[in-house]
């Protein structure tokens, strides 16, 4: 489906660095001896100084990360002078910060804030802050402050943070929006007697903050840590306990809610069903030809325990629940394309319809509604089920599961073979879409890191059939 989350490239924008305020009773330090003010207050100070002073004449010819900078739109090395003081001077400030915190109770807190402070005072790109931390981290090695061997870990540990790239536990929106889709779809929710009234709270949500915000006092920025995608599908895994542990038979039994268990049973039994369907048939017998048979043959046994189940629920449902149901209504027919898709996916199709059917398609894959009468697909009807089929499976199509789907192809499309009209047939139709068994040859689009592609098309030849 289309990213709903845009993503900036980091080489597309910038952030100026700013200055940061030491903490309460910080004072520039000044040698008793000699006068000398900071930072030749000192050798430590002195020497971290006049190496970042040294690095800085020659940035950004200094490595290669920095050399990339040259000819960029924002870079001025001017715009950076003054960066050797910064790093020492905030060194200095987080120092005597440590000297004050380390003692209290909540010290890994406070001092890390101040950090994180720190270094978001570097701007981006962050200019000098590779050294700031390589200071502060050689400074907790060596400072004969009262700091433990436990606090030094754990404080050396936090600042290497900085220098890891974690791609697997790397937070993505787009992908996490996607965890989430596909989680709304396998719930259950389509059980009305046990979840029907909490489907439209869930679907308003999108879970990407893993926990509750907190603010840096130092900052004044409110920060939360946001999922990734094993820790949402780990809280998704939570959630699905709580709501199934939470509402059943037993709960809905206690409060009074059970008026039919007859229909009841019944929505348990097809819901069943449906999630069997939707997982689809694999079989991993070393015979090829085999695989497809114990395919039938559990299909045939799957089918034959649904009617066992399903017969004396509908005897003991009363007539009018019982009465057989024609094709529209037992059929979803809102498959619902994503706004952005719909010109997309309307201007690839639109030459395979006649000019006078063309409004009325792209009504169609606005709306999911049934047309007024079916469309004739001027082409390989494999390859308009192809296009559905993928556009289901990369969920630019939501609203329905994809046996709704084949249905609402049925009910609104023929296609041409051999120069004549003909009707979409549903096993064909399952068979794509549901079972690939019949993979396009001549696709009209394809989807390549959530876009959709028009596939160019090929010399025009002999028409093959469905």
């Amino acid at each position: 489906m289309n990213k709903p989350f845009i993503e900036i490239d980091a080489e597309n924008f910038t952030l100026s660095a700013f200055e940061i305020k030491p903490s309460e009773g910080y004072e520039l330090p000044v040698n008793e001896e000699t006068g000398a003010k900071f930072p030749y207050c000192c050798p430590f100070h002195k020497g971290l100084f006049e190496e970042a002073v040294k690095w800085f004449e020659s940035f950004p010819n200094c490595c290669e990360p920095h050399k990339m900078f040259i000819g960029k739109w924002w870079f001025k090395k001017e715009k950076f002078n003054g960066i050797a003081e910064k790093i020492v001077k905030q060194l200095s400030y987080t120092e005597h910060l440590i000297s004050q915190q380390h003692t209290k109770p909540d010290w890994y807190k406070n001092i890390t804030d101040y950090i994180e402070c720190n270094v978001s005072s570097f701007g981006h790109p962050a200019v000098g802050l590779h050294l700031y931390l390589g200071y502060l981290k050689h400074y907790l090695k060596i400072t004969k402050e009262e700091l433990n061997a436990e606090q030094r870990k754990r404080l050396i540990e936090f600042i290497e943070g900085y220098y890891r790239t974690d791609e697997k536990n790397k937070a993505d929106l787009n992908i996490l929006f996607t965890t989430y889709q596909k989680w709304l779809k396998e719930f259950p929710f389509d059980l009305n007697s046990y979840f029907g009234n909490l489907k439209q709270h869930f679907v308003t949500l999108i879970p990407i903050l893993n926990g509750k915000p907190e603010v840096n006092p130092y900052s004044g920025i409110a920060k939360v840590k946001m999922h990734t995608k094993s820790s949402l599908i780990e809280a998704l895994i939570n959630l699905t306990n709580n709501l199934l542990t939470q509402i059943n038979g037993v709960s809905l039994y206690e409060k009074g809610l059970i008026n039919d268990a007859n229909k009841i049973k019944l929505e348990l039994v097809i819901s069943s069903r449906k999630l069997k369907l939707k997982q689809g048939y694999k079989n991993s017998s070393p015979n090829e030809e085999q695989q497809y048979r114990n395919i039938i043959k559990e299909w045939y046994k799957d089918e034959k325990i649904f009617f066992d189940e399903i017969t004396p629920l509908l005897k003991a449902l009363p007539p009018q629940q019982a009465e057989v149901k024609t094709e529209q209504e037992t059929i979803d027919l809102k498959p619902v394309l994503n706004p952005d898709a719909v010109q997309i996916v309307f201007d690839i199709l639109k030459d395979f319809f006649s000019i006078e059917h063309q409004t009325e398609f792209k009504k169609l894959i606005e709306t999911g509604n049934k047309a007024n009468s079916k469309l004739l697909f001027k082409g390989n009807g494999n390859r308009l089920t192809d296009t559905f089929k993928k556009l289901i499976e990369h969920d630019f199509i939501t609203g329905c599961q994809k046996q709704d789907l084949i249905n609402w192809i049925i009910s609104n499309f023929t296609f041409i073979n051999q120069n004549k009209a003909k009707a979409f047939i549903y096993d064909t139709v399952e068979k794509t879409i549901s079972r690939n068994f019949y993979p396009c040859k001549s696709p009209l689009i394809e989807i390549k890191n959530g876009q959709i592609q028009k596939v160019e098309q090929p010399r025009k030849r002999k028409q093959s059939n469905y």
